[in-house]
């Protein structure tokens, strides 16, 4: 293997098996041989293999490097619509979809691991909470509409993800500047101030 130190090895070894056959179908057995160690390497470092799965979902489902993608994306535009497609843009082009594999999810064949659900969780409160401020800063600057912002904030994440969710589980490609033009057009209709 690589100069990766023993944990790496084994949290590499274990995504593997883990994306690909879920936590009840992969053994200890297995992740030993995936990384090279024994079982007591692994007990050692993870305690079990609830552990090692907790430590892979931890890491794997980090939507942190995601919303900082988006708030910078944000940041850099001064213009409330530019904002909202800078938001969309990148909500559709950076999206890390390898979290939505459901081997990550689910600790057995039928529940979903509650330590999973958490922390895609709050990388997903993190980008809602986002476009809830675009969306009061572009009412507060006049260009958009006084608008129930927790609601267009809503529809308006529901549209993006449902293309970003078609690509992780059907495949669909699409292009995400011609896509974002259409989302933001869209949305326009109904943000759009008056004055």
């Amino acid at each position: 293997m690589d100069s990766a130190t023993t944990p790496e090895r084994i949290l590499q070894a274990a995504h593997e098996l883990f994306t690909h056959k879920g936590f009840a179908n992969t053994s200890v057995r297995e992740i030993c041989e995936g990384a090279e160690v024994t079982a007591p390497v692994i007990y050692y470092h993870f305690g079990s293999k609830d552990g090692v799965f907790q430590a892979v979902v931890d890491d794997a489902l980090n939507l942190d490097g995601f919303c900082d993608r988006l708030r910078e994306a944000v940041a850099a535009s001064p213009d409330p619509w530019d904002q909202l497609y800078a938001f969309v843009h990148t909500y559709l082009t950076a999206f890390p979809v390898p979290t939505l594999n459901p081997g990550l999810h689910l600790a057995d064949s039928a529940q979903l691991n509650g330590a999973s659900r958490r922390r895609f969780r709050q990388g997903l409160e993190s980008s809602h909470q986002l476009i809830q401020d675009v969306l009061q800063a572009g009412i507060a600057a006049g260009a958009f509409r006084q608008v129930k912002v927790g609601a267009a904030a809503a529809c308006l994440l529901g549209t993006v993800d449902s293309f970003v969710r078609s690509r992780a589980y059907l495949g669909l490609e699409y292009d995400p500047e011609e896509i974002a033009d259409c989302i933001v057009e869209l949305f326009s209709e109904g943000l759009r101030s008056k004055y």
